[in-house]
């Protein structure tokens, strides 16, 4: 467990256990502080069993036998999913949270939702819920997390965790903003509450998003060649629950046209002189990193698998939290990679960093103790190697589809048909 440190200081799981009650009493084959790592190992290796991700991260105590499957069921049963969420919280509190950002910027943050399907046992069909179509219910049982990522280096921030009937919205209220930052959402949370909540938690928290075609509203002030002052209604639902709102609240309302299309946004960055609308149009572009983070998670620390491992509500929920640490530990390596090679940390490839670090973590049984920091700082000397090109500017991808559904998108033509 020691070599393991590199990765993880033992200090923050000693203090997500105790605050959570956690902690181990009596020794045991699988301790708490083992079960936190296999919880984080499942992530890393999606594709092996329990019993050989056990083997594979040296989790047995004072170099015993493997225990027996059983046992470490029963060990991640005893842990619950509030010390991995708790341990979460620690670490992009110490890592993303942190960093400074120079006088006069802000960072830009995006907020987006995403799901995972869980095995299809009766107690996580009837505790976690899954959608329903035209068709029926969905053929899996769901959990949904909302995210907060920092979409130049697409680093965790925050995350909230509930089953599929919780609405996104509902779990964005969770969520802690940055002081000095950016928000960018999605037009699915448009609401006075959920945007004056945000915005008003702390200082220059400011959100920015697609306004709704529908959208009701009064010009107050015009700011500029569309670019606009407005007061929109309080819903009387809003006001019910909220009896503290005001019957309207302002934003302001920009208009640009781009792409050959005409795109209008509201936002609370108020002054025109420092944002400007169309820096403020592209800015939006950058919504869609918080998509390639989830991409990442899925597609390449998941290895594509769609369908989680547990069959237990709670144990589904702890596995997701499993990712989200799996995937933050990730990324700060490659943080650190990225400063050693001088570039951006979006620019290193989180595809062939997972491969290199999680392959230094193969070596913890076969190498002798230590083995893994010094595998680590020598993929720092050698970080040049995991950089991408830049992105090239000006490419376009409309959403599409690949064969004729009733999807609202237009079919995706065959190269050869083209032809």
């Amino acid at each position: 467990m020691a070599e393991l440190s590199a990765l993880l200081d033992p200090v923050w799981i000693e203090q997500a256990l105790e605050a959570t009650g956690k902690a181990s009493i009596r020794r045991r084959k699988l301790p708490a502080e083992h079960a936190v790592w296999l919880v984080i190992g499942l992530a890393l290796f999606r594709r092996m069993p329990l019993w050989q991700v056990v083997q594979q991260m040296a989790l047995t105590l004072d170099g015993k036998d493997i225990p027996a499957p059983s046992a470490s069921v029963q060990a991640r049963q005893r842990l619950g999913p509030e010390s991995m969420a708790h341990l979460f919280t620690l670490l992009t509190k110490a890592w993303g949270r942190a960093h400074e950002v120079q006088a006069g910027q802000m960072r830009v943050l995006a907020v987006d939702g995403v799901v995972w399907s869980a095995p299809d046992s009766t107690h996580n069909r009837q505790e976690l819920g899954s959608g329903q179509t035209q068709y029926g219910p969905q053929p899996w049982p769901m959990v949904r997390a909302v995210c907060l990522l920092d979409t130049d280096s697409h680093e965790l921030l925050d995350a909230q965790l509930g089953d599929y009937g919780h609405g996104e919205l509902t779990l964005a209220a969770g969520l802690q903003g940055l002081d000095h930052s950016i928000t960018l959402f999605d037009r699915a949370y448009f609401s006075a509450a959920f945007l004056l909540d945000w915005q008003q938690a702390g200082q220059q928290r400011h959100w920015l998003m697609r306004a709704r075609d529908k959208l009701r509203y009064e010009v107050v002030q015009t700011l500029g060649e569309g670019d606009w002052l407005i007061r929109m209604p309080v819903s009387p639902r809003a006001r019910q629950l909220r009896p503290e709102l005001s019957s309207h609240w302002q934003a302001r309302l920009v208009q640009v046209h781009a792409g050959g299309k005409i795109r209008r946004f509201i936002t609370s960055m108020l002054e025109p002189h420092r944002f400007a609308a169309m820096e403020l149009a592209q800015l939006y572009r950058q919504r869609w990193e918080i998509e390639l983070g989830f991409r990442d998670i899925k597609q390449s620390l998941q290895q594509g698998q769609a369908v989680l491992r547990s069959k237990q509500p709670e144990l589904v929920k702890q596995e997701v939290w499993g990712v989200l640490i799996a995937y933050t530990l990730l990324r700060r390596w490659m943080r650190l990679m990225a400063q050693h090679a001088g570039v951006e940390p979006a620019r290193i490839s989180f595809h062939t960093a997972r491969h290199a670090i999680v392959g230094a973590i193969n070596t913890v049984h076969l190498a002798r103790a230590g083995a893994v920091p010094e595998l680590l700082l020598r993929l720092l000397a050698q970080a040049q190697h995991f950089v991408l090109p830049p992105r090239r500017t000006g490419r376009s991808f409309p959403r599409e589809v690949k064969r004729s559904t009733r999807s609202k998108y237009p079919p995706k033509k065959c190269q050869s048909a083209v032809n």
